[in-house]
C-alpha cells in the first residue's frame, strides 16, 4: 500500500455546493505525491455523509459533535491524518494544477520552514491582497483594523502588516499564513498542540503561526502555488459574526500580550472615527487646562 504524504483537511459547515466544488477540483487537479482527502463534518443538524459517499466514494468522513468551531474541527482531522504533511484547506477554494505539489516540493527542500501557503486568487485569476501576512501586535492590530488604515493606507505599520511590498515573484517569508490554505508539517502542527480550540473562528492562524514560530520555524508564502478562494474582503458582517471576531480578536491579544494591552485594543478598535477624536479633544482640553493651572 502506498504510503500517505499529504492528508487534505476540510471542515465543512452548511455550504455543500462550495464543498462539492472544491472536492471536484482536487479530483480533477489531484496532486501526483499520494494524497488523502477528509471532511470533517461540523455541521449540527445535517449529514452530508450518504451523498458525498456517493460522489466521492475515495474521501474520508467523519461528524464531529456539531458545530465545534474552525480550529477544533481542523484537529479532529489531523488525528485522523495519516500524511506527513497537512494541508489545511477551506471549502470554499478551489485547487488549481499542481499547487499541493509545489507547496509539498517546498516543504521537502525546506526544513526550517514549517508551513507553506499558496498565493490566494479571485475567480477572475487576480491576487488576492487584503490579508494580513505580518505579525499581528497590539499596534498593528489598532492600525491596520481601523478607520486609521482607511484614512492613511500607506502608513509604515499598515504597509508592514499586509506585507504591500512583498515580492510576488519568489518564495518569501511570512509571520502569518492565512487559515484558508496552507500546508504544514504534522509533527509540527502536534508538537505545539495544532490550533487552540478556544478560539472558535477568526485569529486562530495568527496564534498558531505565532507557536509555530515560538518553537523555531517560519513560514512562507510559495506564489507560483494558486488556490481560488471565493471570499470577499473585509470584516464580518452579521452580528453573530461579529461578536464571534470581536470575542477571537480580544482572547488572541489577552493570550499573548496580557490582559491590559487587549483591552487597549478593543477600546480602540470598538470606537468610532467620530468618539476617538471627541476624546482626542477632551484630553488635549484636559492637558491644556492643567498646564495653565500649572503656570
Amino acid at each position: 500500500m502506498q504510503k500517505i504524504i499529504v492528508s487534505i483537511i476540510i471542515v465543512h459547515y452548511k455550504d455543500k455546493k462550495r464543498l462539492f466544488n472544491c472536492i471536484t477540483s482536487i479530483k480533477k487537479n489531484k496532486p501526483k505525491t499520494s494524497f488523502e482527502l477528509i471532511i470533517i463534518d461540523n455541521d449540527e443538524t445535517q449529514t452530508i455523509k450518504k451523498e458525498l459517499q456517493s460522489e466521492f466514494g475515495w474521501v474520508r468522513y467523519a461528524k464531529s459533535s456539531g458545530n465545534i468551531g474552525y480550529g477544533a474541527g481542523n484537529n479532529l482531522g489531523v488525528r485522523l491524518a495519516k500524511g506527513k504533511y497537512v494541508f489545511i484547506l477551506n471549502p470554499d477554494t478551489e485547487v488549481l494544477p499542481s499547487s499541493i505539489d509545489k507547496l509539498t516540493n517546498y516543504l521537502e527542500k525546506n526544513k526550517q520552514v514549517g508551513m507553506a501557503a499558496p498565493t490566494l486568487v479571485n475567480s477572475k485569476g487576480k491576487i488576492i491582497s487584503q490579508i494580513g501576512y505580518g505579525e499581528l501586535t497590539p499596534l498593528s492590530g489598532i492600525i491596520a483594523f481601523s478607520f486609521l488604515n482607511k484614512k492613511y493606507p500607506n502608513n509604515i505599520v499598515s504597509r508592514k502588516y499586509w506585507q504591500k511590498d512583498i515580492t510576488r515573484i519568489k518564495s518569501s517569508e511570512v509571520d502569518v499564513v492565512p487559515g484558508s490554505a496552507f500546508l504544514m508539517r504534522k509533527n509540527l502542527f502536534n508538537k505545539i498542540k495544532g490550533f487552540d480550540e478556544n478560539i472558535f473562528l477568526y485569529f486562530e492562524e495568527n496564534d498558531l503561526c505565532k507557536r509555530m514560530k515560538e518553537a523555531g520555524f517560519v513560514a512562507y508564502l510559495v506564489p507560483d502555488a494558486q488556490i481560488i478562494h471565493y471570499w470577499k474582503p473585509g470584516a464580518p458582517n452579521t452580528r453573530k459574526a461579529k461578536k464571534i471576531f470581536a470575542q477571537s480578536r480580544f482572547y488572541y491579544y489577552k493570550k499573548h500580550y496580557g490582559v491590559c494591552k487587549a483591552l487597549v485594543v478593543e477600546i480602540f478598535l470598538r470606537f468610532s472615527k467620530r468618539v476617538v477624536l471627541m476624546l482626542s479633544i477632551v484630553v488635549i482640553g484636559v492637558i491644556l487646562r492643567m498646564c495653565k493651572l500649572g503656570g
